[in-house]
């Protein structure tokens, strides 16, 4: 559906990855990593300085205006919407951006604020919808055309968790016929929907793989309790919460010596994508040979998990 090839900007370093349609992929990283970038880029309104990037078979460079027929934009923090017309209102707008007659436009306005679940509340002034709403506008905006390819950057972002759950729900079935690449910093939700993530940090593709190869490349964990004070300064990626004086860590069980005998009680368990987010984009004791990368592993200090 569409493919970067070693893409290089400011933010990017050689990034290369793949979305095929009918899937969820997600690009996971810290703040600055570059995956807006990479959206930005994929929605033409960013330039790499080399690098390809298509699609739908269309240049982001050349194809400007094929991709952007081709394609459905969220950003976070967009402001796009006029706050005194309504959903309706709105979407007949954006419907006519793209060259629609009145009656194409009425006609994807009904049918996308149903598809999102906003149908009861099409007449309702957008400033009375609450942010839940406001980002299933969002995406029923990036619907009116129908494009095949879905792009969303931290879509379900200061939501309640209901509806965070709703719009998920939401995204796994716009996903069944059209492809889908999403950026989040929640592990639960891209565990749930990503058919294939892609990990980046300082603008480069760490690790990827599927949410299982990914979780099977770090290995059973351990989780101990000590007390916070006493926990290693490059261990503190791991700790899964702290409760009074004491944190409970989760760390890789090839780190488990580290704990120096100090927990309090310590058993092994399956590893979670946070687990597999903290061993890799935290200050690495487990450091990623670039050089070496392969799809759903990586290469540790001392040798391959």
């Amino acid at each position: 559906m569409f493919k970067v090839k070693s893409l290089e900007v400011r933010a990017l370093d050689g990034v290369s990855i793949r979305v095929p349609r009918s899937s969820v992929v997600a690009l996971v990283g810290p703040n600055g990593s570059g995956k807006t970038t990479l959206i930005k880029i994929l929605s033409t309104l960013l330039l790499p300085t080399s690098g390809k990037a298509y699609v739908m078979s269309y240049d982001v460079t050349r194809d400007v205006k094929e991709v952007r027929g081709s394609i459905g934009l969220v950003l976070t923090g967009e402001r796009l919407f006029y706050y005194r017309l309504t959903g309706y209102e709105n979407l007949l707008f954006f419907a006519s951006l793209y060259d629609m007659s009145l009656g194409e436009a009425r006609r994807r306005a009904r049918e996308t604020l149903e598809l999102v679940g906003l149908g009861r509340w099409a007449n309702v002034q957008y400033m009375k919808y609450s942010l839940g709403m406001q980002r299933r506008l969002a995406i029923a905006r990036a619907l009116i055309h129908d494009p095949p390819v879905l792009l969303l950057d931290e879509p379900t972002l200061g939501l309640d968790p209901v509806s965070a759950r709703e719009l998920r729900g939401l995204v796994k079935s716009l996903s069944r016929d059209k492809a889908v690449l999403m950026t989040s910093h929640y592990m639960g939700e891209v565990e749930g929907l990503a058919d294939y993530i892609y990990v980046i940090k300082y603008g480069r593709i760490i690790a990827e793989g599927t949410p299982a190869s990914l979780k099977a490349a770090v290995g059973k964990v351990v989780e101990a309790s000590l007390p916070y004070d006493a926990v290693p300064q490059d261990l503190r990626r791991f700790m899964a919460f702290v409760r009074g004086s004491r944190a409970v860590l989760r760390v890789p069980r090839s780190m488990a010596d580290r704990l120096d005998g100090r927990a309090e009680y310590y058993r092994e368990d399956e590893p979670t994508l946070e687990d597999v987010y903290a061993a890799l984009v935290g200050e690495e004791t487990m450091e990623i040979d670039h050089r070496s990368r392969v799809r759903g592993g990586w290469a540790w200090r001392g040798g391959m998990a």
